[in-house]
């Protein structure tokens, strides 16, 4: 199926996972700016050894450098029938950019409560070891008259990973005052840039109220509309 779609949503609501497994069920690919770049610095490319720099200062990768990056890879012959990006824009000025390289078809817009999100987020836990990622929240709630059911994804031995018993840590930034951070900002940025979607006729929102095998088919119904 052709389709150019944009997958946007706040820190912890599924982005990555959503947009790599509905890209397997279309057919094309899950472009994500965060691997691209890790795949550039690994390749030892020219615009790798850019992105490097920023990276190690702890910068953000400007935007004409991510465009740079962007558009080689959309490039690519595997992209020609649509693709699914994650991560990028996140501005109204990367928005406009990418207007220029490709036609987008839908933007999904992924929703869900700040408490829901926080309540997942804290409960995350990851593998020392080889970073499997299990979850020790059991979210069963009503908020707003919606049901949220997402239960834990728990190790089968107590935390420790299933797949080589490493112990199960949780990250810095997945404690409640970062989490609450990084809300603020996203909340900043996207609004802007959902308004510029939406005006286009382009945005379908989607609440994610249950887990991905629930979700998954809710959202391809929301992109094929």
């Amino acid at each position: 199926m052709k389709m150019k779609a944009i997958f946007l949503g706040p820190p912890g609501v599924g982005k990555g996972t959503y947009s790599s497994r509905i890209s397997e069920r279309l057919k094309i690919p899950h472009v994500s700016t965060g691997d691209l770049f890790r795949d550039e610095v690994k390749k030892n490319s020219s615009l790798g050894k850019i992105v490097s720099d920023y990276m190690q200062r702890g910068e953000l990768v400007p935007d004409n450098v991510t465009v740079r990056v962007l558009e080689e890879r959309l490039a690519k012959p595997d992209c020609n029938e649509g693709f699914i990006l994650d991560g990028f824009p996140r501005t109204i000025g990367q928005a406009v950019e990418l207007d220029k390289i490709a036609k987008i078809d839908v933007v999904v817009n992924l929703n869900q409560p700040d408490r829901i999100i926080i309540a997942k987020l804290t409960g995350r836990r990851i593998c020392r070891n080889c970073g499997e990622i299990y979850n020790i929240a059991d979210v069963n709630e009503i908020y707003d008259g919606v049901r949220f059911v997402m239960p834990p994804i728990l190790p089968k031995n107590d935390m420790k990973c299933d797949k080589d018993c490493g112990e199960l840590i949780q990250r810095d930034d997945d404690r409640k005052d970062v989490i609450m951070r990084r809300l603020e900002v996203y909340k900043k940025q996207s609004r802007p840039l959902i308004d510029y979607y939406a005006k286009r006729g382009l945005l379908r929102d989607v609440f994610i109220t249950s887990s991905w095998d629930l979700m998954i088919p809710k959202i391809i119904e929301a992109i094929m509309k």
